[in-house]
């Protein structure tokens, strides 16, 4: 940038500082705001290439001759530091002082056809008479591709006539050519999927989801072993109108200039690919039919239906699960190889319950090599027979099971279907308590009533599986803690379900309504219902209601036609709010828990009824559970709640499907609060993380299509309250931990038994990174050196414990004690097991396996990763050590707790890494870096420590294994297309990484990495999301062993592994790139 007396204009820059933009002229009164890069941002690299390339360009272009333009490039070369493994081989080459542009490289004289944008560049193309035609550019760009890829929404005759010959030419020369496409609005030609399939051997796949996956890309790549692969992003579908002379606009993207979008294409259709959404078509009979089927349904205009004469029997049609019904597959699994066989799976209405059952009933048969005798159980026989047809899906049986109700006697008795009403009486002893192999208890939030008691008490069944949204009941019954030992299986949250398109996306609008609420008092952290009643229906309801009344017809397209369901304080309060809706000419009605059945039936059918006038239902507690309405579109919070339950369970009334429905509206009206009311914590449904934070506020990373927004009052309030849970400030934390001791010991007949950290933290509500996540220290009385804030040091504080407060006068019990969160991720029972061995017997290292001495440096290298005492040269030995840890009893127990806790909410399953050699690590496990070093036999070579060991290829010669250590998120504060793609799952077994950026193919690290299992080296994939979370650096996830597939490139080499053991789902839908 040169220097010039214009002044800079306001507004945002993302520039280097430097001198030359120092010296410009900024207005009077403005300042810059900076951000100092972390320096291990992975994003200064491309930063400061950019910087550069603006400052080469014009030198280059003020020097005389290509030859000086090549001999400064060169020189500036010679100055780039080189791999220790290779040579500079990248200097220019001129020959009569020319720059040589190397055009192609074949084995005859015959040119092949280029595009006429150079491969090197990029491209807006708009089908105007001055502009590149489209189709012209694709008929090239298809002659000289080495393979090919099209995500297009609809597939038109038109379109493949124009490419016939390009088509014709590449099946000829043996290019793949893979297709995605959908059925979605019914506009796809099936003729053109068909002559794809079979005259031009494309492999096409087909989402039938058109109602929920609604794709709507249009994009191609060019994929080219040379390196320069183009592509093309935009609004052309493949029609003749859209290639040639259509409005439409298209990017042209290139690998030289855009790699980052290049790889963002690769990696997302790849794992589009791969996903269950979309199924291989190959124009069978069948295949075709069904085509036409799911067009015909999906057609807006109707004129595909015209004509058809079958229809297909969709119940033998196999059923798959989707991604978030593999996790929960997989984590019952989980369950029972613990040994538990009651289960409870928590899933929110609309979300596949059911299905998830019927899955899950599969595998069991599958599993024992029979059928298994079962018995479905729910209160209404409108639910059994739902089930009944959705196991006869899975199961590939159109009439599956028999019913059990007051009407109806099963013969066979090997599936039943039963009302809980009828199995309570006299059907019950029946059978005998051991009949079932499988009972599964629909909606067992009811479990509490006494016939779905008597029947959960009386059966002894191999698999007991409950099933419920919700596992809180109004009671304050949690029916984990009673029935299912505090253990919740499974559970799909919010978040996956909106991503798996099986409920519709919301707009979520929190709006300051005017109301004062500052003087109601708030007992058990609940507003007077009372005083609620009397403002909203008294003292502020006028002006209340012209907020709400504006705000919907500010938001809502028309609000005669929504169809919503208002929750409120009180019957007055819904009974106050229909009134004055119909008074404005809103037409609404009211249901409360005393209306007859009736009344309820009839008022909700005119909900459900698109052609009724009524929009709305009033109501207080009605519609929180149990009773849904698929086609409510809009909610109106007329009440304020600080649950999370209770949200979500509001919020669940209006997410459902349904015909025409493609968005849900929700408008929470809030009222400037209490200072005791904790209006924020409803809105941890929107926290990512599970702690809520002001970004989650501010900016949320929500599902596509979905919209989350607080006015500005409302917003203030909310940050506000976030910031104070979250800063408690460490007095305040010293005195509730010494409050709550108190009075432990006052209610105890046993003083010698000590609270937990676990039963503190659920006392309280809160999260282990409450305790250990804070940087600050704490003063113990009669300790000079502040301490971390840990358990131990709250206990000690509180002069209830002086045994605790010894320890803390040696500074290495000190530094020990500040350690203490590095260890708060074991979760394994197999590590666990190990590491309480080590610190609660007197063994010595002479007497230890190779896998107990790993797992003892995998415990020391946690608390001291250098293997020194704090201000010591010298290195303690394993034996040193642990006798110091062991020393320690108060912070033993405070890490026996956290790790039993961790074991019993654990839903992974954890296999050896290795069988047999010494190697204590296990896939799916998570290890911090200090843990996976000693793990691997770090310190057996030269005694080396964990110090130096990043993120990258760590070699460890001891264990003949090489670890490649991945953190997917490389930014943790921007989204960077750079480095985002980089490494990703296409599939649960399949992942796709970058190298080092000095790493060519032909160096030894490549060949390793290519000829690895020859050559008889292990690779081992470890994996984490972010470089950090709130307890200090993420752990890794060991997702074992590797297999070379391929690469491309170099420097770095894009390298695609084969996983041994597929990923769990949990961290595949983490890893992958497409949601």
């Amino acid at each position: 940038m040169t220097t010039t007396d214009e002044t800079l204009p306001l507004g945002l820059y993302e520039h280097l500082k430097s001198a030359s933009l120092m010296s410009r002229t900024i207005p009077e009164g403005a300042q810059w705001q900076e951000e100092i890069l972390e320096k291990d941002d992975y994003n200064i690299p491309e930063l400061l290439t950019q910087f550069f390339a603006t400052q080469l360009a014009p030198a280059l272009e003020s020097l005389k001759t290509p030859a000086d333009q090549v001999e400064l490039i060169n020189r500036m070369m010679e100055l780039l530091p080189q791999d220790a493994e290779e040579q500079n081989d990248s200097l220019l080459t001129d020959d009569d002082s020319n720059v040589i542009q190397m055009r192609e490289l074949a084995l005859t004289d015959a040119k092949t056809t280029r595009p006429d944008i150079p491969l090197s560049d990029v491209a807006l193309m708009t089908n105007t008479s001055k502009d590149l035609n489209l189709n012209t550019e694709i008929q090239k760009e298809l002659e000289s591709a080495d393979r090919v890829d099209l995500l297009c929404s609809f597939l038109k005759m038109s379109g493949v006539n124009s490419l016939s010959e390009q088509l014709k030419a590449i099946k000829n020369r043996g290019i793949p050519f893979r297709i995605i496409t959908t059925t979605y609005m019914g506009a796809t030609d099936r003729k053109a999927i068909d002559r794809l399939v079979e005259e031009y051997g494309a492999e096409v796949k087909i989402s039938y989801q058109g109602d929920s996956t609604r794709l709507h890309a249009k994009a191609w790549l060019f994929h080219r072993n040379t390196g320069m692969s183009t592509g093309y992003v935009g609004s052309s579908n493949l029609s003749s109108a859209a290639l040639t002379d259509g409005l439409e606009w298209n990017v042209r993207i290139s690998n030289p200039i855009t790699p980052g979008l290049i790889r963002q294409f690769e990696g997302l259709f790849e794992s589009y690919w791969k996903s269950g959404d979309f199924t291989l078509y190959t124009a069978s009979d069948q295949e075709k039919q069904e085509l036409d089927t799911a067009l015909a349904k999906a057609d807006i205009t109707g004129r595909k239906s015209k004509g058809l004469e079958y229809d297909i029997d969709s119940s033998l049609l196999d059923v798959h699960p989707f991604p978030h019904q593999v996790r929960m597959l997989e984590e019952m699994q989980n369950a029972r190889s613990k040994g538990r066989h009651r289960n409870l799976a928590v899933a929110a209405t609309g979300t596949g319950k059911t299905v998830f059952s019927a899955l899950d009933y599969k595998r069991l048969c599958e599993q024992y090599g029979k059928k298994l005798k079962l018995l479905f159980i729910a209160h209404r026989k409108e639910i059994l027979d739902q089930a009944r047809r959705t196991f006869g899906d899975v199961m590939l049986k159109g009439n599956f099971g028999e019913l059990l109700t007051g009407g109806k006697k099963p013969e066979y008795n090997e599936a039943v279907f039963a009302t809980v009403q009828t199995l309570s009486g006299a059907a019950l002893e029946s059978y005998a308590p051991d009949y079932f192999d499988v009972i599964i208890m629909d909606e067992c939030h009811h479990i509490k009533a006494a016939s779905w008691d008597k029947v959960f008490n009386y059966f002894e069944p191999r698999e007991f599986i409950g099933l419920t949204a919700t596992p809180e009941r109004e009671d304050g019954v949690n029916i984990a803690d009673k029935y299912f030992d505090g253990y919740v299986a499974t559970s799909i949250r919010l978040w996956d379900a909106l991503e798996d398109h099986l409920l519709v996306p919301f707009q979520y609008f929190g709006i300051a309504d005017g109301t004062d609420l500052r003087r109601i008092n708030v007992r058990s952290g609940k507003y007077d219902e009372n005083a609620l009643e009397n403002l909203y229906t008294k003292d502020e309801a006028e002006r209340r209601l012209r907020i709400i009344v504006e705000e919907l017809r500010e938001k809502v397209d028309n609000p005669l036609r929504m169809k919503a369901l208002g929750f409120c304080v009180s019957v007055k309060h819904a009974e106050y709010m229909a009134q004055k809706f119909n008074e404005v000419g809103i037409p609404a009605d009211f249901l409360v828990g005393t209306d007859s059945a009736e009344r309820r039936a009839e008022v909700m059918k005119n909900l459900a009824d698109e052609t009724h006038e009524l929009t709305t239902i009033f109501t207080v507690d009605l519609f929180n559970e149990g009773v849904d309405i698929p086609s409510v579109d809009t909610l109106l919070m007329l009440r304020p709640t600080k649950s999370l339950t209770l949200f979500l369970q509001q919020l669940g009334r209006g997410l459902r499907r349904a015909p025409l429905k493609s968005v849900l509206t929700v408008l929470d009206f809030v009222g400037h609060q209490n200072k005791n009311f904790m209006i924020h914590s409803k809105y941890r449904a929107f926290a990512r993380q599970g702690t809520l934070t002001e970004q989650d506020v501010k900016n949320p990373e929500l599902p596509a299509g979905c919209h989350f927004h607080l006015d500005e009052l409302t917003q203030k309030q909310v940050i506000k309250k976030i910031r104070e849970s979250l800063r408690m400030n460490q007095n305040a934390l010293i005195d509730t931990a010494k409050s709550y001791l108190e009075d432990m010991r006052r209610n105890s007949t046993d003083l010698d038994i000590r609270p937990t950290v676990i039963d503190f933290i659920n006392r309280y509500g809160l999260g282990l990174p409450q305790i250990y996540g804070r940087n600050s220290k704490m003063t113990l009385p009669g300790i000079t050196k502040p301490v971390a804030t840990t358990w131990t040091s709250l206990q000690a504080a509180s002069e209830l414990y002086p045994d605790l407060v010894v320890p803390f006068q040696d500074n290495v019990a000190v530094e020990t004690n500040k350690r203490v969160k590095a260890l708060t991720h074991v979760h394994d029972t197999f590590r666990i097991n190990a590491y309480l061995e080590l610190l609660n017997t007197d063994i010595l290292e002479q007497d230890m396996t190779d896998e107990q001495r790993r797992h003892a440096w995998m415990l020391l290298f946690s608390i001291w990763p250098k293997a020194k005492w704090d201000g010591s040269s010298e290195k303690f030995s394993l034996n040193e050590g642990l006798a110091t840890l062991r020393k320690n009893r108060g912070m033993l127990q405070e890490l026996e707790s956290v790790w039993n806790f961790n074991a019993g909410t654990d839903t992974t399953s954890t296999l050896p890494l290795f069988e047999g050699e010494g190697i204590p690590l296990r896939t799916h496990a998570l290890y911090s870096r200090e843990e996976l070093f000693a793990g691997l036999g770090g310190q057996e070579e030269n005694f080396k420590v964990p110090g130096g060991v990043v993120n990258g290829v760590v070699p460890f010669d001891p264990t003949n294994t090489t670890a490649l250590l991945v953190t997917l998120e490389k930014s943790e504060k921007h989204f960077s297309p750079a480095t985002m793609y980089k490494d990703y799952a296409i599939s649960t077994d399949e992942f796709a990484w970058d190298s080092q950026s000095a790493t060519t193919p032909e160096s030894p690290t490549g060949q390793l990495f290519q000829h690895h299992e020859e050559r008889g080296r292990r690779i081992v994939l470890f994996a984490r999301q972010h470089r950090e979370n709130r307890l200090g650096p993420e752990p890794y996830m060991c997702l074992g062993t590797v297999k070379y597939i391929s690469h491309e490139g170099s420097k770095p080499m894009h390298i695609r592994w084969s996983l041994d053991r597929p990923m769990p789902a949990s961290m595949f839908q983490i890893a992958k790139i497409a949601s």
